[in-house]
């Protein structure tokens, strides 16, 4: 028998406690089991093997194929959003959790550039040729809009509008080829990030732990060893491009309240002395593999994944980008550049 782990970090949902902001992630785990993995996928021999060459973890890293958009309650594939259907079939999902509207079915605006965007009075998705002015990829959130213009409780839900693509077994693009962590000497994640619009649209009632927006780029670090007793239990990584509360987004550490996951969060600070600034480009990039290390020590000091303490059994599983917008903040964010390999 085949027991298979589908995991979809297709939304990160924040948390809200008097601490401050916590994210935590959407999602749904049909059983923490051993799985049956086809390995003769793999390009790893065993847990101290070394990769033989650099590897691209991501698929599609232009979003040339466009995507599957998710229900924003359901979560189930309502149809492609796409600027050229001829390209393929989309490998990332869009997950726009908690919105008032979906994005499904909005009809394409071509642009001076090439690009072609799609919008309603929520949120706008713009995807075009990689020449194109307004490539790779650019996410709009209007939270006046979803929220009607009132500021939502604590423990109201909130919209979010999120790129995702699953890397590793057993559903990934990349399957059981997706290397262990252990066998890594660097992982390489690139992203070229322009905050084109920010305003918070600040008004009585207004609470910075409740109300912030996040532009962020989450890694899900998953056990997949077969057999392991702790096959299919996971944590977050995050790296923090954009919070409008912090000039630049620093460390934070937490626990996810609804499922007990750890959150390791390294902010903007360990790539860049400077937050981003709008109309500004900034590359963030360097190697992450040190900090996905730092995090799962994190987890095991505290008591989270320890049915195994061994980087050997733990790979990079899923990958999401994207906007949480708690408040009433507009936001626009162009993407382009994004890489991770594994070496």
């Amino acid at each position: 028998m085949i027991h298979t782990i589908k995991v979809y970090l297709s939304g990160m949902v924040l948390a809200m406690c008097s601490g401050g902001l916590i994210s935590c992630t959407k999602q749904q785990v049909q059983a923490d089991t051993p799985a049956t993995v086809n390995m003769q996928e793999s390009s790893m021999k065993g847990a101290g093997a070394t990769l033989l060459s650099p590897l691209s973890l991501l698929t599609d890293q232009d979003f040339q194929k466009g995507f599957n958009v998710l229900h924003p309650v359901t979560g189930v594939v309502q149809g492609p959003l796409q600027y050229n259907s001829g390209l393929g079939t989309p490998v990332w999902n869009l997950a726009q959790w908690y919105s008032a509207s979906s994005i499904y079915g909005a009809t394409p605006v071509v642009l001076g550039s090439g690009s072609s965007q799609f919008a309603n009075p929520n949120k706008a998705v713009t995807l075009g040729p990689v020449t194109s002015a307004d490539g790779s990829l650019i996410f709009a959130m209007n939270g006046q809009s979803e929220f009607n213009n009132v500021y939502r409780g604590a423990t109201d839900p909130f919209p979010a509008l999120l790129a995702d693509q699953k890397i590793a077994d057993p559903d990934g693009w990349l399957g059981t080829a997706t290397p262990f962590i252990g066998s890594l000497a660097n992982v390489q994640f690139n992203i070229d990030a322009l905050l084109q619009y920010h305003t918070r649209n600040q008004q009585a009632g207004y609470n910075a732990a409740i109300h912030a927006i996040q532009f962020s780029c989450t890694f899900l670090i998953q056990n997949l060893r077969p057999g392991n007793p702790g096959y299919g239990k996971s944590m977050y990584f995050l790296v923090m491009l954009f919070d409008d509360r912090y000039p630049l987004p620093g460390k934070s550490i937490s626990t996810d309240l609804f499922t007990g996951k750890l959150i390791y969060d390294v902010g903007l600070a360990p790539f860049s002395a400077t937050g981003l600034t709008v109309g500004q480009w900034k590359t963030v990039s360097g190697d992450i593999l040190p900090l996905i290390k730092d995090g799962l020590n994190e987890a095991w000091n505290r008591g989270i994944l320890t049915e195994s303490q061994s980087f050997n059994d733990y790979k990079i599983s899923l990958f999401t980008m994207g906007w949480e917008c708690p408040g009433l903040n507009i936001g626009t964010m162009q993407i382009k550049n994004l890489s991770l390999v594994a070496n």
